[in-house]
């Protein structure tokens, strides 16, 4: 049996990433991978790709979503709202589609009390509701939970559910025949953000760097074609994972020498040893990814806090 055609769709996206990949599945029932941010551009540049491939979003039957992020589930409600698609995300962020936060007030809540606990300078703190909603239109709808091991039936097989936390703790990659659809788990070019992606949970370098190895092996057992959430897609990426791995080891490393030239460091000052200066939303993201190494740092008995301040035990 030949495999169906997978049509990739690059839509805009606004964030440092790049356009964001959409991925189709030519089968029963035709199968979307994420949808693109929700902005009238990416829900155009969407229509239009699809038309390229002799599709229409009526087309589209089931979405599956990879992660809460808006540059990946911005377009599934309007998907579903015009053309009756069921929508899938994993189990932990149903919340993202079922009970969105389309002013950005609920976000822009949890972002400032982290950089209260960050002991970032008011001055230094961006507007966060300026990145939390106001550029695009998003509604709730009906959706799905998936869980890991899941396997969802489709005409020419079924597609695989692979819980990956740690970019999010919902983040999941999809398996189906030679493809294995990587979200933001495993980029080409970039390291995704580790904290900052889901700010109401804790120990998301640890997730992440499991998640890590369990694609890593997956992926130098099997000869599979990676697609993943930005980019190009890729032939392994078992180097890659131990790239990604290996770079979290160093800024460990790294972060416990700034803490043995310095002792009693706020996460803010911490961040901004590591990256230098932080402007706009990049303080919420830099701070987010220093606090989720100190986080491993001290279940590692390598770092101790105190009253919000980290220094060498």
């Amino acid at each position: 049996m030949n495999s169906p055609r997978v049509d990739r769709i690059r839509v805009p996206n606004p964030f440092v990433e790049g356009r964001t990949c959409v991925y189709v599945i030519r089968t029963d029932p035709v199968t979307m991978i994420d949808t693109g941010i929700a902005t009238e551009k990416a829900s155009h540049d969407l229509g239009e790709g699809l038309r390229e491939q002799g599709l229409t979003p009526a087309d589209i039957k089931r979405v599956i979503l990879t992660h809460k992020h808006i540059d990946h589930i911005g377009n599934a409600w309007k998907i579903q709202q015009d053309h009756g698609a069921e929508i899938f995300i994993h189990e932990c962020e149903t919340a993202s589609i079922n009970n969105v936060d389309p002013t950005g007030n609920r976000f822009a809540d949890i972002a400032r009390r982290r950089l209260d606990d960050w002991r970032a300078p008011e001055e230094v703190r961006p507007d966060t509701r300026d990145v939390a909603g106001p550029h695009w239109t998003i509604e709730s709808a009906e959706v799905s939970p998936l869980f890991d091991g899941d396997r969802l039936a489709i005409a020419d097989g079924e597609i695989e559910v692979i819980h990956t936390p740690g970019h999010t703790m919902g983040s999941v990659c999809f398996k189906f025949n030679n493809y294995l659809f990587s979200g933001d788990h495993v980029l080409p070019n970039i390291s995704p953000n580790v904290g900052g992606g889901d700010l109401k949970n804790r120990g998301l370098l640890s997730h992440y760097l499991d998640s890590l190895a369990k694609v890593r092996d997956l992926t130098r057992d099997e000869k599979l074609i990676v697609m993943p959430g930005h980019g190009d897609p890729m032939e392994s990426i078992t180097e890659r994972c131990n790239e990604l791995i290996h770079h979290h080891e160093e800024r460990l490393d790294q972060i416990v020498k700034i803490l043995k030239r310095e002792s009693g460091l706020t996460v803010y000052e911490i961040a901004q040893r590591l990256f230098g200066t932080m402007e706009g939303f990049h303080v919420v993201l830099g701070c987010a990814e220093a606090y989720s190494h100190l986080e491993m740092l001290m279940d590692q008995s390598r770092v101790v806090e105190q009253e919000c301040m980290f220094s060498r035990p």
